[in-house]
C-alpha cells in the first residue's frame, strides 16, 4: 500500500533542489550522501557550487534513482530500512536527510547507524523535518480535524511527526551534538519573518513549517570512531 501511495505522486516530488540548506552547509566537504536524494538536483548543485567533491545517492525509486544517475557521481537504489548500505561504500564529511526521516519506521535506528558508521570524524549532518505544530495543523485538530494529502506536513507517506522538541531528542538519541537549527516556512505568502517579528517569537513554534538542523557527533563518538580506526589500520 505504501509503494502505491509514492507511485502516485507527481514527478516533481522527487525533483526539488533544496536551496534551504545552503547557509548550513559546513564549507568544502570531500564526499557527500543524501539518503533519499531523489532525482539528485540537490546533490547535483552542491557540485555545482564547488563545496564538494564526491558525491553519492541513495533512492528508494528506480525511476528516480535513474534521473540521479545523471547527476550523481555514485546512486545506489535500495530500501535503507530493509537493505544495508554497500560495505565499502565508506564514511562522508557530509550526510544529508532531507525530509526522509518522518518517512521511516524507525528513523532513531537508522541516523544512530549512519552517525556511527558513516559519519566522517569531522562530519556533519544537515537534517529537515516537518513541524508538526504548525498552524495549519492545530488550529483544524481544534475543530477535530486531521487530514491527510498529497505534500506538506501531513503528507500521506509520512509515518512519523516531530515537533522541534522531539525532533532535538531525535538528534540527541543517535549521538549527535546539534549546532545550528533553522526554522523555515512553505507559507512564503504569511510573510511570516515579519509576523515573528512582531510577535517577539513567542509563536514561532507554530509558524515554522519545518525546521533544519546542522548536526556533529558528539566529542565522545568521535573519540570512540577515531580509536576504532586506528585499530583497525594496526
Amino acid at each position: 500500500m505504501t509503494m502505491q501511495l509514492y507511485n502516485e505522486k507527481k514527478p516533481d516530488y522527487f525533483s526539488s533542489s533544496r536551496h534551504q540548506i545552503i547557509e548550513l552547509l559546513p564549507g568544502f566537504s570531500q564526499r557527500v550522501l543524501e539518503i533519499g536524494c531523489g532525482s539528485g538536483q540537490t546533490l547535483e548543485m552542491l557540485k555545482k557550487m564547488q563545496v564538494c567533491a564526491e558525491t553519492v545517492g541513495v533512492e528508494l525509486f528506480e525511476t528516480a534513482a535513474d534521473s540521479a544517475r545523471k547527476r550523481v557521481n555514485t546512486v545506489y537504489c535500495l530500501d535503507v530500512e530493509k537493505n544495508p548500505l554497500p560495505a565499502d561504500i565508506g564514511k562522508f564529511n557530509l550526510i544529508l536527510l532531507l525530509d526522509v526521516l518522518e518517512h521511516l519506521v524507525d528513523p532513531w535506528t537508522l541516523l544512530k547507524h549512519l552517525t556511527e558508521e558513516h559519519l566522517a570524524v569531522d562530519g556533519k549532518i544537515i537534517i529537515s523535518l516537518p513541524n508538526v505544530r504548525h498552524f495549519s495543523l492545530v488550529l483544524p485538530l481544534l475543530v477535530g480535524r486531521f487530514d491527510y494529502v498529497e505534500r506538506g506536513i501531513l503528507d500521506k507517506t509520512h509515518l512519523r511527526f516531530f515537533s522541534k522538541d522531539s525532533a532535538v531528542k531525535l538528534l540527541k538519541s543517535a549521538g549527535l551534538t546539534i549546532e545550528t537549527i533553522k526554522p523555515a516556512s512553505l507559507d512564503i505568502h504569511l510573510n511570516s519573518g515579519k509576523l515573528n517579528a512582531i510577535t517577539f517569537g513567542l509563536f514561532s513554534g507554530f509558524i515554522a513549517s519545518q525546521y533544519l538542523f546542522r548536526a556533529a557527533a558528539a566529542k565522545e563518538m568521535q573519540t570512540s570512531n577515531m580509536m576504532s580506526g586506528q585499530s583497525r589500520s594496526v
